[in-house]
């Protein structure tokens, strides 16, 4: 009886191992591979859908420097001005000269530089025609989303009279701990999101990981959903930028949903 039990037991520790030490580190990896798999594909059918915009779609992007500089720079200026025409406050993003600057009816009214950006290698397949055709003209912006309220609204009780008013004070409170990170989606098609730039992580607290959570837990669902009815995903593009923090707050909270965004790769 002792050995039938003896037997048992190492059955069942090298089916254990089996399914801990082999099986599940397999299925990780096979995941791993076929998402990596899936996702290239994802960023070729976007490719594909943005190139099919314009009629000729043989074009080589493999144009001297020069050229492509004049090309940029003339599409950079049409959007500039197509944007002077709105009242709203926009936003230009010259992420050749890494500057981020807010204006209006072409007047700059605050600029800042940035040291870091994220810049996906899809853009880098834009053929002449299609890179003049998505940014000659300034995007429109779809949806707001960050770790700090947009619109912060104070409500105060006005005083009876000067002594009342001269007893009250406004205290700052300047024990709150924020991380400034917010996106924008631009004509439903790609995100441009900033980050603070002075990246202190003991500031990333629940609010900083609850945007994140909510920001990629419809994508990553939908990805998932789509890779089990063996579909392509839609790959959506993102650029982002890191900023000062101070910045990166006026921004967000300047821009409004009637403003729009001129982009210069």
């Amino acid at each position: 009886m002792e050995v039938t039990e003896m037997k048992k037991e190492r059955r069942k520790g090298s089916f254990a191992g089996f399914i801990f030490l082999k099986a599940i580190p397999l299925l990780i990896v096979l995941a791993a591979v076929a998402y990596t798999t899936v996702y290239t594909l994802s960023v070729k059918n976007k490719v594909n859908e943005w190139q099919k915009k314009v009629e000729s779609v043989d074009e080589t992007t493999a144009l001297p420097q020069e050229e492509w500089q004049l090309i940029r720079d003339k599409a950079f200026l049409n959007a500039r001005l197509a944007m002077a025409a709105n009242d709203s406050l926009g936003l230009t993003l010259n992420l050749q000269d890494s500057v981020v600057q807010l204006e209006t009816k072409g007047v700059v009214l605050r600029q800042v530089k940035f040291s870091e950006a994220e810049i996906p290698n899809f853009f880098r397949s834009f053929s002449p025609s299609l890179y003049v055709k998505t940014f000659s003209k300034p995007f429109k912006i779809s949806e707001f989303g960050g770790t700090i309220v947009k619109e912060p609204i104070t409500v105060k009780k006005a005083p009876k009279d000067s002594i009342e008013a001269a007893r009250t004070k406004t205290e700052i409170d300047t024990s709150k701990v924020e991380f400034v990170e917010w996106h924008m989606l631009l004509n439903k098609s790609f995100v441009i999101s900033f980050v603070q730039s002075d990246r202190d992580f003991d500031k990333m607290d629940k609010t900083v990981l609850n945007y994140r959570y909510d920001r990629y837990k419809t994508t990553l669902t939908n990805n998932v959903k789509d890779m089990l009815h063996m579909k392509v995903p839609v790959y959506v593009p993102q650029i982002t930028l890191y900023i000062p923090k101070s910045e990166a707050k006026s921004f967000y909270r300047a821009l409004s949903k009637k403003g729009e965004v001129v982009i210069r790769l």
